[in-house]
């Protein structure tokens, strides 16, 4: 039996299942009318007159096997209530102009440390390097960080290694073209989106494997698995932080025209980032480059398998590789909300929700607004559609955003000429759905080439 369907993924589907009779994902035929509702930014009192406890709100279990069996129809039935729900751990918003509006409230910081608490993990090592990543600070402290680090991450930078992503591409299919068949992520995904992302830092390539390995075990921190993978996720730091350390000693005593020695040279009024921020940001950046590109290229893969006719105009109309990214990651993004938490009082959609909420904004959901697109339960690579909201926004607006829509453009673009009838050959199998969500297994067939 096949694997469930990337769109059945935990708190991100709201839409139905493609029809057995369409090549295409059309949803349509479920699409409902939902009203708006509204968030109200300068409130931060209690609950007064109209507006309702979060108790009372709509609850939502996504921790349970009906959900994952079928979350559309709960994400639809909340949708028409209002523009949020009551989980097992806090809210869930699913409107689009609500979620964009809180991306960037500054009454909700970063929910991270709260979250790896959670789980068991308070102190440490890990725990520090965690507490100074771009995704744990706000207010002054991310600005800094973040004007530090973009002045070393630039998108000429990204731009320059366009031709590396077309190469590495072309020679990575050159391994399985003439087969007619491939293990997509083992052969491709697991590879592409790690070697960039280390050529960026300056990391040598016999030292790419290595990266692979610690990164995938660091992605546990951010999913529901992360108290039962500590031991895996400890590895995976301590090997990390090491190579690390010794990287950017090397670069401090011999310059390098990479992306680590930019860092390590990046300066504010005389302000630089500390051995613990470097650490810290490079280890972001090195997750940032790959686990998500992997996991996202994967996705793509199956659902272009599955829309047969998008993939063939993507092979004869490459120019629309950038619109087809866009498609993809408002579809199905392999990250499904951007987790919060109130640090003030605030009401939204008629609910108040007290400070120390953990508010989870469902950026999918809100890819799925039918408030905010025409059929967004088409996956349809030409629509001119308003911007998914997958990368985030505000402050956290993810910083390896250029990065991963160039390395999947070019990839794309490159496999959907080589690879044309692209079509799933057997299982697919999953990431657990409470975390970073992609295939771990792809087997594809298409039509043999050189």
């Amino acid at each position: 039996m096949r694997a469930p369907p990337p769109e059945q993924r935990l708190e991100q589907e709201v839409g139905v299942k493609p029809s057995d009779a369409s090549p295409e994902f059309d949803r349509s035929a479920r699409r409902q009318t939902v009203r708006s509702s509204t968030l109200a930014p300068g409130s931060t009192s209690g609950n007064s007159g109209s507006v309702k406890t979060l108790d009372e709100a709509p609850f939502l279990n996504f921790l349970t096997p009906e959900f994952e069996a079928d979350p559309a129809t709960a994400i639809e039935a909340i949708r028409a209530q209002g523009c949020l729900a009551r989980t097992p751990i806090g809210a869930l918003i699913l409107d689009r102009a609500v979620v964009e509006a809180l991306l960037a409230d500054p009454r909700l910081d970063s929910s991270l440390l709260a979250f790896v608490r959670m789980q068991g993990l308070a102190d440490g090592p890990i725990f520090e390097a965690l507490s100074r990543s771009l995704l744990a600070v706000d207010g002054e402290d991310h600005t800094r960080l973040r004007k530090l680090v973009s002045r070393a991450f630039t998108p000429r930078s990204v731009e320059r290694l366009r031709p590396s992503m077309r190469e590495l591409s072309d020679r990575l299919v050159d391994g399985f073209a003439s087969r007619g068949r491939c293990e997509f992520m083992a052969e491709f995904a697991e590879h592409y989106p790690i070697q960039m992302i280390c050529e960026l830092l300056g990391v040598p390539s016999e030292d790419h494997e290595k990266f692979a390995r610690w990164s995938n075990a660091i992605t546990w921190v951010l999913s529901f698995e992360l108290s039962s993978r500590l031991p895996q996720v400890r590895e995976g730091f301590e090997g990390l932080a090491g190579y690390i350390d010794a990287l950017v000693e090397e670069r401090r005593r011999t310059p390098q025209d990479d992306l680590v020695t930019r860092l390590v040279e990046a300066e504010d009024g005389g302000d630089r980032l500390s051995p613990v921020e470097l650490r810290s940001l490079i280890a972001s950046l090195i997750f940032a480059g790959y686990d998500t590109t992997r996991n996202q290229l994967g996705i793509a893969m199956v659902l272009f398998a599955e829309a047969p006719s998008q993939w063939r105009l993507l092979g004869e109309r490459p120019e629309l590789a950038a619109s087809a990214v866009e498609e993809v990651v408002r579809f199905q993004g392999t990250v499904a909300v951007a987790p919060r938490l109130a640090r003030e009082p605030l009401d939204v959609g008629g609910y108040h929700i007290p400070a120390g909420t953990l508010v989870s904004l469902s950026t999918a959901a809100a890819n799925h607004d039918p408030a905010a697109y025409v059929a967004p339960e088409r996956f349809d690579i030409t629509v001119d559609r308003a911007p998914p909201l997958t990368f985030g926004g505000g402050p956290h607006y993810c910083l390896g955003a250029n990065l991963a829509r160039a390395e999947m453009q070019e990839a794309l673009a490159i496999l959907a000429r080589r690879l044309p009838d692209l079509r799933l050959d057997g299982e697919v199998t999953w990431r657990p759905r409470t975390g970073i969500f992609g295939p771990t297994r792809l087997p594809v067939t298409f039509a043999a080439g050189s």
